[in-house]
C-alpha cells in the first residue's frame, strides 16, 4: 500500500512521500491545536470542529476562516469560538447537535455523552460527532470523559479516523484510552488536546503517555494531512500532528 502524506506549504498541499497529486477522493485535514480541526472534502465542502479562543493557551487563531459546517462538542471557551468563522455555516452546537442531520448529502450524527465519569455532574455534557466525507468515516469525540456504552457505539457507527483527546485531566484518563480506541476500532487515531509549548499552564499531559509502548506511531511533523479510502492503513496507526 502506498502512503501519501500532505502538508500545507505556501497555501498549497505538498506530498511528503510517494509523490504525485492528491487523489480526487481525499479529505484534507488541518489541525489548529487543542481540538480545533478543519476538514475539506474533495468537492470543497469544509467542516470546522471545536474552534477555540485564547482563554487558556496561545495557539494562533487562524484568520479568514470560512466553512459550510461548524460542529461544537460543548460550550467551553476552547471549543466554541464560532465567531471566528465567517459567513452563515450550518452549525451544530453541543446538546442541540445530538441526533442525525443532513447537509448537502452528508449525514452528521451527534451522540450524547459526558465530559466526566459522573454523568456530567463535574464538567457537563459532551457531543461526539461522526460523519463521512469521500468514503472516509470521521469521529471527533470532543472532551469525552467516559467510556461509551453499546448504544453510544452503535450511534457513532463505523470509524476510520478517530480524533482523540489524549492529555487526560479534563478528559478520559490515559489508562482508559486504549479501551476507547478498542470500542470504536478506527484505522487511524489522531491525538489532540494534549500539552504543547502553546499550553504551558494547562494541567494536561503531553502525547508521550498515550504513545508509550506503541509501535504503530507515525510522527507526521506537520499540522495537516490528506486521507482517502486508498491510503487508509491496513492495520491501525497513530498519526501524530505537530504545530511548529
Amino acid at each position: 500500500m502506498k502512503a501519501v502524506w500532505w502538508m500545507l506549504l505556501g497555501g498549497g498541499w505538498l506530498g511528503l512521500a510517494d509523490g504525485g497529486a492528491a487523489a480526487a477522493d481525499q479529505v484534507r485535514v488541518q489541525w489548529f491545536g487543542q481540538s480545533f480541526f478543519q476538514l475539506t472534502a474533495a468537492n470543497g465542502l469544509r467542516v470546522i470542529i471545536d474552534p477555540f479562543d485564547n482563554t487558556f493557551f496561545s495557539y494562533p487563531i487562524p484568520k479568514g476562516l470560512t466553512a459550510d459546517v461548524v460542529l461544537v462538542t460543548h460550550e467551553h471557551a476552547d471549543h466554541s469560538n464560532v465567531g471566528i468563522v465567517a459567513g452563515s455555516p450550518f452549525t451544530l452546537r453541543s446538546q442541540k447537535g445530538v441526533g442525525r442531520f443532513n447537509f448537502r448529502g452528508v449525514t452528521f450524527t451527534g451522540t450524547a455523552a459526558f465530559h466526566d465519569e459522573a454523568q456530567g455532574a463535574e464538567r457537563g455534557r459532551d457531543t461526539v460527532y461522526s460523519f463521512e466525507l469521500d468514503g472516509v468515516r470521521f469521529c471527533h469525540v470532543g472532551d469525552l470523559g467516559c467510556l461509551l456504552t453499546d448504544e453510544q457505539i452503535k450511534s457513532v457507527g463505523p470509524v476510520d479516523v478517530l480524533l482523540l483527546p489524549v492529555g487526560g485531566f479534563f478528559t478520559l484518563d490515559v489508562a482508559k484510552l486504549d479501551r476507547l480506541v478498542a470500542q470504536l476500532n478506527p484505522r487511524v487515531v489522531v491525538p489532540m488536546h494534549f500539552k504543547t509549548r502553546y499550553t504551558p499552564n494547562l494541567p494536561i499531559a503531553t502525547v508521550d503517555g498515550f504513545l508509550r509502548g506503541k509501535s504503530d506511531v507515525k510522527q507526521l511533523g506537520t499540522a495537516a494531512f490528506a486521507v482517502g479510502k486508498s491510503n487508509l492503513p491496513a492495520q491501525r496507526e497513530i498519526w501524530v500532528l505537530e504545530i511548529k
